[in-house]
Parts: C-alpha cells; sequence; structure tokens
C-alpha cells in the first residue's frame, strides 16, 4: 500500500468512528494490518475501537503492541494513554500524558488525560488545577469540549456543563453527545419536556445509545408532577434496562403474596374480635404500591418513546 492509499484509509476509518461506526472501522483496519501487521497507527486506532466497543483488555493489549513498534508516535501515545486510563493503571498512564503535556502545554487532550491520572492517584488538588487548565485550553476542540462537559456534569455542575456542551454544539451540529449532556443538564434544572426534546435529537444522531433512551424514560416520567415521589422506583428500573422490565415483576410476586398472607391474617383477627396487626400489612401494601405504579410509568414512558421515535424514523432497540 503507497502513503497516498495509507492515508486514504486512515482517513477513511477516523470518518467511520466519529461517525460511530467502530465495527466499521474495525474491517478497515483489518485490511490496512493484512497488508502491514506492523502499521503502528493502524493499530492504535483498532485499540480506539476496542475500548469505544467496551472491550477495555483488549484495546490495552492492542494499544502496547503499537507502543512496542513505535512509541514516539503521538497518535499511538495518546492511545496507550486513554487505555491505561480505561484499564485504571493511573501510574503508568501519568507518566505518558506527562510527556505529551511538556510537548504541548496548551494541548487541552492530554492535560484533561493527566488530571484524570493524577486524580485516579489521589491527588486531587493537582486535578482539579489541571481540569481548570485544560478547560482554558479547550479552545475549538469538540472532543475536548465535550470531556470537560462530561466531566463537569459528574461534578453537578451543570451550569459548566451546559455551556461547554452547548459550545461544542456550535462547531460541531452532529455531536449526538453535545444534546445529551445539555439534556442531563435540562433535567437537573427540572426542565423535562425540554431534556427530552434534547435526548430525542441526541438518539436522532446517534441512534440505539442507552444512556440516552435511559435520559428519555426519565425526562419523559418527570412530566408528570404527581409521580414525583416515585421518581427513584422508577430511576432504578430505568438503569437496569431490559432487564428490568422482567426482575421488578419478579419481586413484585413474593411481595404481593406476603401481603396477601398479612392480609388474610387481619382479617382473620378482626372476625374473632381481635385487634389487627395493621404495621405490617399497610407497610408490605405502601411498598408493593410503590413498586406497582413505578413499574407502571415505567413501560408507559417507554411505550410513549416507542412512539415517538417511530415518528422521526427511528428503530425502538430498547
Amino acid at each position: 500500500m503507497d502513503l497516498f492509499q495509507r492515508a486514504a484509509s486512515e482517513s477513511a476509518v477516523i470518518a467511520l468512528m466519529e461517525a460511530g461506526n467502530y465495527k466499521g472501522a474495525e474491517t478497515r483496519l483489518r485490511s490496512m494490518l493484512a497488508e502491514d501487521p506492523n502499521d503502528a497507527r493502524a493499530l492504535a486506532l483498532m485499540a480506539h475501537c476496542r475500548i469505544s466497543l467496551d472491550d477495555d483488555k483488549a484495546g490495552l493489549k492492542i494499544a502496547r503492541e503499537a507502543a512496542g513498534i513505535d512509541p514516539e508516535d503521538p497518535l499511538v501515545k495518546r492511545t496507550l494513554a486513554h487505555a491505561l486510563i480505561r484499564n485504571n493503571k493511573y501510574k503508568e498512564a501519568d507518566e505518558i500524558t506527562t510527556d505529551l503535556a511538556s510537548q504541548d502545554p496548551e494541548d487541552s487532550n492530554s492535560l484533561f488525560k493527566l488530571a484524570i491520572a493524577r486524580f485516579g492517584q489521589k491527588d486531587y488538588i493537582t486535578a482539579k488545577h489541571l481540569f481548570e487548565e485544560a478547560e482554558q485550553h479547550a479552545g475549538d476542540s469538540v472532543n475536548d469540549l465535550l470531556n470537560i462537559a462530561r466531566l463537569r456534569l459528574h461534578q453537578w455542575n451543570y451550569e459548566k456543563a451546559a455551556a461547554l456542551a452547548r459550545r461544542a454544539m456550535l462547531l460541531d451540529p452532529n455531536q449526538g453527545e453535545s444534546f445529551y449532556i445539555m439534556g442531563e443538564c435540562a433535567l437537573a434544572a427540572k426542565q423535562p419536556v425540554e431534556a427530552y426534546e434534547l435526548a430525542l435529537e441526541s438518539l436522532r444522531l446517534e441512534p440505539g445509545e442507552k444512556h440516552v433512551l435511559r435520559l428519555l424514560t426519565r425526562a419523559r416520567a418527570r412530566q408528570n408532577p404527581l409521580l414525583r415521589m416515585f421518581l427513584p422506583g422508577v430511576d432504578w428500573i430505568v438503569e437496569m434496562d431490559r432487564s428490568g422490565l422482567v426482575i421488578v415483576p419478579l419481586l413484585m410476586i413474593p411481595l404481593a403474596g406476603s401481603f396477601l398472607v398479612s392480609l388474610i391474617y387481619d382479617l382473620t383477627r378482626i372476625e374473632a374480635g381481635r385487634p389487627p396487626a395493621l404495621v405490617l400489612s399497610v407497610v408490605l401494601g405502601g411498598v408493593l404500591l410503590y413498586a406497582l405504579v413505578s413499574y407502571l410509568t415505567a413501560i408507559t414512558a417507554r411505550m410513549r418513546i416507542r412512539h415517538d421515535l417511530r415518528k422521526i424514523s427511528l428503530l425502538p432497540r430498547f
């Protein structure tokens, strides 16, 4: 493969990865590696694909292989640092990210990864300063803006997270993650209708993302103020995805049986002219009612979401 074909193939792989088509990118990378098994950059991109598909161990193994071939290539070094962080090997990642940050002190991506490495080693003060420095240097890098926005979201700093995601969205309106982060921030600000619309847009850009589907369900459930007390139960069911639709009814069966036994016992005592032990029946009945309403709310929300997804020509895969 000549240099022109090699560069064109790498560009095509990166385009597939940016579009979220990691399986397609891997297919293209396998062809490149079949021609040159020692192509360090192709191996680094393969490691990125594996990590993006939640195969962190394989990603680290491939990233180490790439680094063994060309340890000085910036893409290879960044990939290895990313793989090490994903596998909680913060000390080793620290060495690489420190080197990357020293080569370019204004590279927000390197500063961000170095901050994570320091945070993972419990050096919280240094990590805080590095995160702030990375935020200052993020500039027009959509990926860096989204990285920092996710961090701010996890820190419950919704105002900053929304502002960073909005900047990323203006730079690249086709990034579904921007709309997802803004949706989470809108939900935290008690704006469930806006959160729902933002999540729908995120899903339109990146179909099938489970975390976005969970956001949709939570936002839909929160549109009814009467269900406020049941929302923790709804969130618990939603976080289990499809398994929650099976697990919760199975849990409710013995609960309903216990409630029925307790109720019959109390009725028997009343018929015998003795005071009933109402506490257990009331508690079991309250828990059963809470579980039932939470479950029905989650089911109803999912049904409504399926209807809305069909309206924007998306298949409801959840």
